[in-house]
């Protein structure tokens, strides 16, 4: 459901300073002057205004509040706590340090080595996730984590070439990219699975396609979970998931997930997911890659790199929301994509989009997920 506007109940709209002043004004007794200007009249005015802010501004702020429809923040985590609900958690971004060293080097668990810092942007640091020692080859690929949860972490293959307390014997630094870091719950995310629940979507907790999806996304990091039955016959399941950011979610993710749901095996009590679930996988989506070419109006302020970047982050975001609708997952809907790029930062109008080429919609299977490849631009007026 989306954010339906707020109203001002009809009994509040004509509760005004003026108003509370009359009122009051009107109690005073008739042998004493209440003309504007007057001695009463300025004693009554200041809190005449106090009791209009309190009406117009604090009792509409508590009103909306009360309801997870127009409230926001710690407000609307009370409303989620009333469902069961709470808001996912910022996360780390995980990634490997390939280190060329001396053999038998050892790096303890909570090492840090960082990103450094460049044009007065701090350094980004990564913690090894445990002990580690150089083999024999004098090359060791080491798990880290970022220090900082959240999308700072996700930092480009090549980046990460420094030690934050440097040790002797250590010729080379490099990383793969790192991913899986993303930002806490936003609001508009919350409230739509706040509607989910009252939607009756919470009812069955039998384990159909709906529960695993909504369990999923219970997980911090989650952002796009699709459920595949029968995947491998009768009584099993695949998930299929991505992080907040649209990415494949990380292995951490994809752990935490199946633990949520799954358990540590068929005798765990607490799991979520029916005991006759024989066999399940819960994985990251193979990516479709879908390429775009269109002409673009851009607005004065901006860049066509700009554009670029903000076409790409508001698709990213789109994929995201495809499995909401299960009737329409396995397809990209051409009027949809045209309707992201219409209503995307620095665009004031497009012609000539072609997707993959074409003007159709594209289909994808149902362990993939879209992400958006090549972005090609030409600007016009």
């Amino acid at each position: 459901m989306s954010l339906v506007e707020f109203e001002l109940p009809e009994e509040l709209q004509n509760v005004t300073a003026d108003e509370f002043c009359r009122q009051m004004l009107a109690r005073i007794p008739k042998n004493i002057d209440t003309t504007e200007g007057g001695f009463v009249f300025d004693m009554l005015k200041p809190p005449a205004l106090l009791g209009a802010e309190l009406v117009q501004f604090w009792l509409v702020l508590g009103l909306q509040n009360a309801f997870h429809m127009w409230a926001t923040g710690t407000w609307l985590d009370y409303c989620a706590a009333d469902c069961g609900l709470s808001r996912r958690e910022a996360t780390y971004a995980y990634g490997n340090v390939i280190v060329t060293a001396d053999p038998f080097l050892t790096f303890p668990k909570g090492f840090v080595f960082s990103v450094p810092s460049e044009n007065s942007v701090a350094a980004i640091d990564f913690e090894t996730v445990e002990d580690a020692t150089v083999p024999e080859t004098g090359e060791a690929t080491i798990r880290v984590k970022s220090v900082l949860a959240g999308k700072i972490g996700n930092v480009r293959a090549d980046t990460i070439s420094i030690m934050k307390n440097p040790v002797d014997n250590v010729y080379k630094i490099t990383n793969t990219a790192t991913s899986g870091g993303t930002e806490i719950e936003s609001d508009d995310s919350l409230r739509a699975r706040i509607d989910d629940y009252y939607a009756g979507r919470q009812a069955s907790f039998v384990g159909n396609k709906k529960d695993y999806v909504r369990w999923a996304k219970m997980v911090d990091g989650v952002g796009f979970a699709q459920c595949i039955p029968l995947y491998f016959g009768e009584n099993s399941v695949k998930l299929v998931i991505a992080d907040a950011n649209g990415q494949p979610a990380t292995k951490e993710i994809l752990n935490a997930v199946e633990t949520f749901i799954f358990g540590t095996g068929h005798k765990d009590l607490n799991r979520l997911a029916p005991i006759g679930v024989a066999k399940w996988e819960v994985a990251a989506p193979t990516l479709n890659a879908i390429n775009y070419s269109l002409d673009v109006k851009i607005s004065a302020d901006t860049t066509l790199e700009t554009v670029e970047e903000n076409i790409r982050t508001k698709l990213d975001t789109f994929y995201l929301t495809l499995a909401d609708d299960e009737n329409c997952f396995g397809t990209l809907r051409y009027v949809k994509v045209s309707e992201q790029i219409l209503n995307t930062a620095g665009v004031e109008d497009f012609k000539h989009l072609r997707v993959n080429g074409g003007l159709e919609n594209v289909n994808f299977a149902a362990d993939e997920m879209p992400i958006t490849g090549t972005i090609e631009l030409t600007s016009y007026g």
